[in-house]
């Protein structure tokens, strides 16, 4: 594999029957499938190590991923340039199972969505052709007329970067219609022809969606390896939160990205890339629900735009400290470094220096991540703490510990008390011991009760109630005293590290494992382990895994622009 250059380097599945409402180009879903592939010589006569079908533990269906909000904007930076202005006021991106990942995956864009992606194109469309020089003339094309070879060689090589694959023929002269119609309905205006025909090749499912079919296995129709191009879209997606450059879809042409060691490759080499921080740290944002401490979301007393804004910046800064290169992806439950601002350090009783945020160093009370402003706030009742949604966090969202839901019949609600006659974990320890709610809180409770000592906007608090707080318990065996000694125990806590593993491949793979994937996961955590929760060597092993580069079962079918 050649070796680039850093300038080298920085160069849902629709339902069937899914029609694509696109006003320029009527689109709609027929069947396709992919061509038979060997197992051991590709088409192009390039030697590939896939294993035979029946070793590959089963990985998940091949899907077709819509682009995310911010995917979509950096994907039109990378084939237009940065100084292109993308105005159009997009729906936020739906989050399921904790990720965005997940819902690209599973969601389908509507009508409200495709009329905003027809003003984004013919906006974008606008603006590249306004430029200097255009797109036409950047590619040493002058034409006079809509069939002169070099608008279909622009074609050709718009199409190859905005759909991640190279153009059919018949794709190609079917923009090369579309080209000629509105340069006719433009009085003959090639340039404004041409300009229009970008407008509706963004608006095409191809754009829009990661089209990620893989082929068939020679000896197993039934599972299906996901080609050069493919494999080029899906590491670009998910380690830069873009399509891919000319290098990587110059290295699927070549034949590169069908092993194992070359994904490895390709992806060591793109994580070296500034472009792979954001992804690498909206994994922590979205995992540890960073950007949802709103005043939208957790109205409370005291609160303001300009608290939970320091709080945000605390938690991006731990995102990035343990996504960064060689870092312990685990200290973000011990580290007693953070990025606090002067008011938030005073808000939290700590002294600081200086007028501007600034790493600081955590009192012995407090320890990354669960006694954060985030984690403290979002896990809480407006004026009054909450030990089980806290403890709840924890065991779900932190230890993958899936808990039921509490009886239909069950009144969660606590009773108002006069001051100095119980503690809200006195009040807790009550509820709980009816028998049908023990199970659950005999669990959730001492992870729970373990951070009594902070209030609901994460401030220190010594009393609740009037009456000295209790932060004490047992958890794994072992007895703690406060909210710092619980975490240590968390953080030798086998399932600790497994679960940050299951989250990563959940939100990588945009897709919940499935039970016959639990091989994966543990392959996967022994890694983990074994090069010191290196958070960067874990993405390079889930990418380059067989769960990444395969799938299994029918393909979704495939969406294909169809002129009127």
């Amino acid at each position: 594999m050649p070796t680039p250059t850093p300038q080298q380097r920085s160069s849902a599945r629709p339902h069937r029957g899914f029609v694509w409402p696109i006003p320029l180009i009527s689109l709609a879903l027929v069947a396709s499938t992919g061509g038979c592939k060997s197992d051991t010589v590709d088409p192009d006569g390039n030697v590939v190590d896939d294993p035979p079908a029946a070793e590959i533990v089963d990985p998940a269906p091949a899907t077709i991923k819509k682009l995310r909000t911010f995917e979509y904007r950096n994907t039109i930076a990378g084939l237009l340039g940065d100084s292109i202005t993308v105005t159009t006021d997009f729906r936020p991106d739906l989050v399921r199972a904790n990720f965005s990942s997940l819902s690209a995956a599973v969601d389908c864009y509507d009508d409200i969505d495709v009329e905003a992606f027809e003003q984004a194109a013919l906006e974008i469309a606008e603006q590249a052709f306004a430029a200097s020089p255009t797109p036409l003339q950047a590619a040493g094309c002058e034409p006079s007329q809509a069939t002169d070879s070099c608008v279909a060689d622009f074609i050709r090589d718009f199409g190859r970067s905005a759909w991640r694959r190279p153009l059919t023929e018949d794709e190609i002269g079917k923009y090369v219609g579309v080209a000629g119609t509105m340069t006719g309905i433009f009085d003959g205006d090639v340039t404004k022809g041409v300009e229009l025909t970008m407008a509706t090749m963004l608006q095409s499912p191809y754009f829009l969606y990661r089209v990620e079919l893989g082929d068939e296995l020679a000896d197993d129709p039934n599972t299906r390896k996901y080609s050069p191009y493919e494999m080029a879209t899906r590491l670009a997606y998910t380690l830069w939160e873009s399509g891919p450059d000319q290098f990587l879809l110059d290295a699927a042409e070549n034949g590169e990205l069908t092993t194992e060691e070359s994904v490895r490759e390709y992806a060591t080499m793109m994580l070296e890339d500034p472009r792979a921080n954001k992804p690498l740290q909206r994994f922590w944002r979205e995992h540890l629900n960073i950007e949802r401490l709103t005043l939208a979301n957790y109205p409370k007393l005291g609160a303001t735009d300009e608290l939970y804004a320091d709080m945000r910046l605390e938690g991006a800064y731990m995102a990035a400290m343990v996504s960064s290169p060689g870092a312990d992806a685990m200290s973000f439950l011990t580290t007693d470094r953070a990025w606090l601002s002067p008011s938030l350090a005073e808000h939290y009783g700590i002294g600081a220096s200086g007028g501007q945020a600034q790493e600081t160093r955590l009192p012995d009370s407090r320890r990354g991540y669960l006694t954060s402003g985030v984690f403290l706030t979002t896990n809480s009742h407006p004026g009054k703490t909450s030990p089980t949604r806290r403890g709840k966090f924890v065991v779900e969202r932190l230890m993958c510990t899936k808990l039921p839901p509490p009886p239909a019949d069950v009144d969660l609600s606590l009773p108002e008390v006069e001051p100095g006659e119980a503690t809200r974990r006195e009040l807790m320890e009550m509820h709980s011991s009816d028998p049908s709610c023990s199970g659950c809180h005999i669990v959730l409770d001492p992870p729970g009760f373990a951070f009594e000592g902070f209030n609901d906007l994460g401030m220190a608090q010594e009393l609740d109630n009037g009456l000295p707080v209790d932060p004490s318990g047992t958890f794994d065996g072992k007895d703690f005293d406060t909210a710092a000694e619980f975490i240590d125990l968390l953080r030798e806590n086998a399932k600790v590290p497994r679960c940050v593993v299951r989250q990563a491949f959940r939100n990588t793979q945009g897709q919940l494992e499935s039970n016959t994937q639990e091989p994966y996961i543990d392959t996967l955590t022994e890694s983990f382990i074994a090069n010191g929760h290196d958070f960067r060597a874990l993405v390079i092993d889930i990418v380059s895994s067989e769960a990444f580069r395969f799938a299994r079962g029918d393909s979704p079918t495939a969406p294909v622009d169809d002129e009127e």
